[in-house]
């Protein structure tokens, strides 16, 4: 049985959705109208479009990118519960990062450290030569372009020398929602390495740093701001920093068990020079 087409008003209503709504979801694709008017572009619906116009008012509020609904109604019905597992997964980790961030500026506007870290320690970085790639990245983006560059940079070196001490990722500039660094990933080297594409070489100066070597649950965003507010603190406390901050990742990352670091937060500074 074939029922009537729903002028845009009634579908809106029996939907529960604005008119502005359904337009866009037309202008997206997500919903086309069964007939638009060809002079006065008027849209009507068929009935059996409910189920999905519903769904989709739904997956908004939701907080589902309009992007991942795209993907969601072209999956087959049995395997949408497993992609809506994986954006409640997302959810989740978004609102810890979000009330961890907001305990961090709690305790920061106080004064306070908002977490137990491991000593701050002291050491001379000799100079050295180093293979780098500059990018811009936002801090979403950050951890896949920091392992990208590594792994580009690794394979580029051991192709022409070796890999000489732990790479590092120098952070130039603030690196957030709104500011892309940029960010240096850098890899030591010795041997007759070479240039190529967006891989550059210079020489790393000498310098001291005060560090934090960070189990994995405080190399984490946002844990991981404290670390730099208090390398930053002993380094000013020690000199003067000329040098930009940098993660260091000097450890076996998958071999990590709870508790040992996987990664050291440094910044570097020039020790004050001593009166008599």
């Amino acid at each position: 049985m074939t029922h009537p087409l729903m002028t845009i008003g009634t579908f809106a209503q029996a939907a529960g959705l604005s008119h502005k709504a359904l337009r866009l979801y037309d202008d997206l694709g997500l919903l086309r109208p069964a007939q638009v008017d060809p002079d006065s572009g008027y849209r009507r619906y068929d009935p059996a479009q409910l189920t999905d116009a519903r769904l989709i008012g739904l997956l908004r509020r939701a907080d589902l990118p309009l992007s991942d609904i795209r993907s969601l109604l072209d999956t087959p019905t049995p395997e949408r519960p497993a992609a809506l597992r994986a954006h409640l997964a997302r959810l989740e980790r978004l609102h810890r990062e979000r009330r961890d961030l907001t305990l961090y500026l709690i305790a920061h506007l106080q004064g306070e450290t908002p977490m137990t870290l491991p000593p701050v320690q002291t050491r001379f970085q000799p100079e050295q030569p180093v293979a780098t790639l500059t990018r811009h990245v936002f801090v979403a983006d950050l951890p896949v372009a920091i392992q990208g560059g590594m792994q580009t940079l690794l394979n580029h070196v051991a192709a022409q020398g070796s890999v000489l001490g732990a790479p590092f990722v120098i952070f130039h500039g603030e690196v957030n929602a709104d500011s892309d660094g940029p960010i240096e990933i850098c890899v030591p080297y010795s041997g007759p390495v070479t240039p190529s594409g967006d891989v550059a070489l210079r020489v790393e100066p000498a310098h001291h740093e005060a560090f934090l070597a960070l189990p994995r649950e405080q190399f984490e965003f946002p844990q991981i701001l404290a670390a730099y507010d208090v390398t930053c603190a002993h380094a000013n406390a020690r000199g003067t920093c000329t040098l930009r901050p940098r993660e260091v990742y000097g450890y076996d990352w998958d071999g990590a068990a709870p508790g040992e670091p996987v990664g050291d937060v440094a910044w570097p500074y020039e020790p004050a020079a001593v009166t008599t």
